[in-house]
């Protein structure tokens, strides 16, 4: 899975908070959003979980569409 920037970005806006409130609100490592954002790393379920709930959307409203 991958997280399209741009539902994420809006998300973020929607909730009025950047990454490091984010990060705090997740439970999730600097590190970990940095490199998972930047493709780096594979998103895992868990991690979308926590991101998504930290947001308050739904974790399908994160990911790129499959093609």
């Amino acid at each position: 899975m991958i997280i399209d920037r741009k539902k994420f970005d809006l998300a973020m806006a929607k909730k009025c908070i950047n990454l490091k409130e984010l990060k705090d609100l997740a439970h999730i490592s600097n590190s970990t959003i940095t490199k998972v954002l930047a493709g780096k790393i594979p998103l895992q379920p868990k991690t979308l979980g926590k991101i998504a709930k930290a947001l308050e959307v739904e974790p399908i409203e994160l990911i790129q569409d499959e093609e």
